[in-house]
């Protein structure tokens, strides 16, 4: 990590915005570590899986946390950390927000659709900082060329899981079972008829 760090100058989160307002829009820019990272443009495959976990969620969050609600493509931004500003695929947050808010302060679950273009170092720091926020009870992050997940949840502590199976279920702590693994690649090349709906 430290190698990663000192090759690439850090910047403050006022200059990476100010950076990134110039960017064209189209182009999606991430400050990871104080690094700023550009994030590949999204797949269809990518769009489809994301969409099928907020509709996922959303539909257990009605049941178990209807304070709570999934969002797609929202930036985070914690008070206490400058030198981070992802913006997950989707996100769960309270359903309470302000007129003109533009960042979510607090999250409870977080998802990521990867990319072959996804540096592993990037990922480790994301997950880092995923983890370390308190209210956060999960982190998945799947894969769009192969049906797999990886599933951190805290419960006493943070525990990994690996799903490889069609079958495996995803169980968020104070969430619940959102489904199985199979259901993240519905319409997707995919995603198979025995796997079930």
């Amino acid at each position: 990590m430290g190698d990663f760090i000192r090759m690439v100058p850090q910047v403050t989160l006022e200059q990476f915005h100010a950076f990134r307002d110039e960017r064209p829009k189209e182009e999606k820019w991430e400050l990871i570590a104080g690094v700023p990272q550009m994030m590949p443009p999204p797949t269809l495959m990518h769009q489809r899986i994301s969409g099928n976990i907020d509709r996922l969620l959303t539909a257990q969050l009605g049941k178990t946390k209807p304070e709570w609600r999934s969002d797609r493509e929202i930036g985070l931004l914690l008070p206490e950390d400058d030198k981070y500003n992802p913006e997950p695929d989707v996100t769960v947050i309270d359903t309470d927000i302000g007129i003109g808010q533009i960042y979510a302060t607090q999250f409870f679950f977080v998802a990521e659709v990867l990319s072959g273009s996804d540096k592993p170092i990037v990922l480790d720091l994301k997950l880092a900082y995923y983890k370390q926020h308190a209210p956060c009870r999960g982190v998945l992050f799947v894969r769009q060329d192969r049906v797999e997940a990886e599933l951190h949840v805290r419960k006493s502590v943070w525990t990994t899981s690996e799903l490889k199976n069609p079958v495996d279920h995803i169980v968020i702590p104070d969430i619940g079972d959102i489904g199985s693994l199979s259901q993240l690649y519905r319409h997707t090349p995919l995603w198979r008829p025995e796997f079930g709906s």
